[in-house]
């Protein structure tokens, strides 16, 4: 019995520890599938409406990194499934040596009471006896016989029952390999696609270059304005404050309370938007098609369908609402000595002074119906003298 309960543990350890991998590398896997999806729905949706081709660029090159990043995954998928089938073939092994040795350990019985006569009539070996002490000790012999016999057969049983679920999971495995193989070899051959695309893209807008610069010109202008805006108006909101404190800035109790819990939640906060795609990052950066040309961004651009709903990261209370020619309304919403800003909104109820919860609907993304549109969103510090926006990305989760 021992020797079974071994060969068990062996045999549900190691599935175990497998199940617990697949069931991680599937969940990033459907990670990566559902925001390759989203943008996949964006390019095509921003080919269809003939937008802006640096916005297609953008796209392309998230696009281009999702696959690579689920190439990678199924390289990992297929190397947790190779090293899953060696463990199980070794346990396949372990298990048929241990049902053989069942098997010829029954056989020895077996043998051993045909010598006996234990087979043919148990209660003619018990009589053979010489005296009563030898016939009761026959007799305990017979029934332990028996039940060591009955033991056996059940032991051979469940050790082939095991054998048989060892042998399908090992076949199972062999056509997850397979299956993984061919999605691997079918998002490389999708990413050399994508890649032969940006460059047809890339190609075609040198051929417009002029027109290009001419546009990202006056897109830089309204950056920058918007830029000073928001500045302007965070700076109006601390002398606000520092006038209500008898001329010292300081945060509040609570004040100080939100920032710390603002402070303590990086990498863990929702984004804005349900769905989107980050088609620029924070900072400085090159075009990504006009040489020469660098963009200084101090949130990030995300890319997603007009009417989207727009939701606060967390709480606070919203310190401005204002409008701005071709962007839309803005909001900013104070979390302490943080502020994030969310711009290029329609339709927003929200008013200044408001207090938000986390989640809070902060308005819809604006632009054209049937078409892809933008969100700007930024996390600016404020603490003591400082004042500088901060990559939001380092708030929101990985995506």
């Amino acid at each position: 019995m021992a020797l079974v309960l071994l060969g068990a543990v062996l045999a549900t350890t190691p599935m175990r520890g497998q199940t617990d991998d697949k069931a991680a590398l599937q969940k990033e896997k459907d990670r990566i599938t559902q925001q390759l999806e989203t943008t996949e729905n964006l390019l095509g949706q921003a080919r269809r409406n003939r937008a802006d081709a640096s916005s297609q660029v953008g796209l392309l090159d998230q696009q281009i990194q999702l696959r690579k990043k689920l190439v990678r995954h199924h390289e990992a998928t297929i190397r947790s499934l190779e090293r899953s089938m060696r463990g199980t073939d070794t346990e396949l092994q372990t298990l048929e040596g241990h049902v053989a040795a069942l098997k010829d350990e029954y056989a020895s019985m077996i043998q051993q009471a045909y010598r006996m006569k234990l087979g043919n009539n148990p209660l003619l070996f018990v009589f053979a006896a010489d005296d009563f002490n030898q016939a009761a000790m026959r007799f305990r012999w017979v029934q332990s016989y028996t039940s060591i016999r009955k033991e056996q057969v059940d032991q051979i049983e469940s050790a082939q029952r095991e054998l048989g679920v060892v042998k399908l999971t090992l076949v199972e495995e062999r056509s997850d390999v397979q299956v993984a193989l061919l999605d691997q070899r079918k998002e490389r051959d999708a990413l050399q696609q994508d890649r032969q695309a940006r460059t047809s893209l890339v190609e075609q807008l040198r051929e417009e270059e002029k027109r290009l610069r001419k546009a990202q010109k006056a897109q830089e202008k309204e950056r920058q304005r918007l830029s000073k805006e928001i500045k302007r108006l965070i700076e109006a909101e601390l002398e606000a404050e520092r006038a209500s404190a008898a001329g010292e800035f300081a945060l509040t109790p609570e004040g100080k309370i939100v920032s710390e819990a603002f402070e303590k939640n990086q990498r863990s906060l929702p984004w804005p938007v349900m769905r989107g795609v980050v088609t620029q990052g924070f900072g400085r950066q090159a075009h990504p098609t006009l040489s020469g040309i660098t963009i200084d961004n101090n949130g990030v651009d995300i890319t997603t369908e007009t009417g989207n709903r727009v939701l606060s990261i967390f709480r606070g209370t919203v310190s401005s609402v204002f409008p701005l020619p071709g962007a839309g309304t803005s909001v900013i919403v104070t979390h302490g000595a943080y502020r994030t800003v969310y711009t290029n909104l329609a339709d927003c109820p929200v008013q200044k002074g408001q207090t938000l919860e986390r989640g809070s609907f902060l308005g819809n993304v604006r632009g054209a119906v049937n078409t892809n549109s933008v969100l700007h969103f930024e996390v600016w510090k404020v603490a003591g003298d400082e004042r500088q926006p901060v990559d939001p990305r380092k708030w929101l989760t990985p995506r």
